[in-house]
């Protein structure tokens, strides 16, 4: 097992797991992402993202993104791992535990003050998986999510009465 940097010739297996990491949440739905979307995030003038792959016998089995956060509390940065996925056949092999300590490897070079993911409640593996390696799981916290057109209203409501 190797894990190493995403390229780009990477973009069209990396994009197919991106698929059937939504299919297991049952998320599938909410794919819009194209490669061009994905080379531009991670190739592009200003990647916004990071990402690694872990490869097989030549064969991409594993991925996880990742991108960097600010914390105000700590005035550094910080690393948000918004997804690790492994092909069902390659876990509990220890593929994911590998990944998830790659990417704190590089929040520790980097100095970050936090590495932070989310997990879905009813992922018992996962959940498992995260508390083992020293994950608190943060039951307190809730995510607030805006998409693309509630962004687009909201922003354009400044210019309204609205207090």
């Amino acid at each position: 097992m190797k894990i190493r940097p995403v390229t780009e010739s990477d973009i069209p297996d990396l994009l197919q797991m991106i698929r059937e990491l939504a299919e297991f949440e049952k998320l599938l739905d909410q794919v819009v992402a194209t490669e061009e979307n994905y080379r531009t995030a991670l190739f592009g003038e200003k990647p916004t993202a990071e990402a690694l792959v872990a490869e097989k016998s030549g064969e991409l089995v594993a991925y996880a993104i990742f991108f960097s956060t600010f914390s105000s509390f700590l005035g550094r940065a910080g690393i948000w791992l918004e997804d690790v996925y492994v092909r069902p056949s390659f876990r509990k092999q220890g593929v994911g535990r590998d990944l998830l300590r790659e990417v704190g490897s590089i929040a520790k070079d980097r100095g970050a003050g936090r590495y932070e993911w989310c997990v879905l409640d009813w992922n018992q593996n996962a959940i498992d998986l995260y508390t083992r390696v020293g994950g608190e799981i943060l039951d307190e916290w809730r995510i607030v999510r805006m998409n693309e057109s509630a962004v687009a209203t909201f922003a354009d409501s400044a210019n309204t009465a609205d207090s």
